[in-house]
């Protein structure tokens, strides 16, 4: 339980801070190749997909969410230019400047063509620095669930019981 909320909040809070693939494989393979699942499902009014990329533990976490902004983007403001102006304030942010250039570590923002907010949070398990990660605005709300990550199946299953299917 403690894994499929730790997603959550972190995906609330990346959104509430704004104002959000790989092919399946089969479950047949060994535990030494690398497996990846892709789950998709709602988290309050946003459309959320996982993927997660696998051995025995996980390797690639990328999460993706696209729901509606909070703000209204300005007359005569194109949603390219909108995102522009939205991304250069995030990158001035003491918050993002924590993460931006850590290894292992992207968290990207996109206004799409029908005015939607699209965040796009991925972590690569191998390269990141989970112990300092773990301690930044972004993913405060993982670091008790970090060890999840150890342990795939079980955070697959939490999903699935959150309602998450998979693609």
């Amino acid at each position: 339980m403690k894994k499929i909320l730790g997603l959550i909040v972190v995906s609330i809070v990346l959104l509430a801070g704004c104002g959000k693939l790989l092919p399946h494989r089969s479950g047949a393979e060994s535990a030494t190749s690398e497996t990846t699942k892709v789950f998709q499902g709602k988290i309050d009014e946003f459309d959320v997909t996982m993927t997660f990329v696998y051995t025995d533990v996980v390797k690639h976490f990328k999460m993706d969410m696209l729901g509606k902004m909070n703000e209204e983007i300005p007359a005569g403001v194109t949603p390219e230019k909108f995102q522009e102006i939205f991304r250069e304030a995030m990158e001035d942010s003491p918050e993002y400047a924590e993460i931006k250039d850590e290894p292992g570590v992207n968290v990207e923002y996109f206004i799409t063509e029908d005015k939607k907010m699209r965040v796009v949070t991925e972590l690569d398990l191998e390269k990141a620095d989970l112990n300092k990660v773990k301690n930044t605005y972004f993913f405060k709300p993982l670091a008790d669930s970090i060890e999840d990550f150890k342990k795939p199946n079980t955070l697959i299953a939490a999903l699935k019981l959150h309602g998450f299917k998979e693609e």
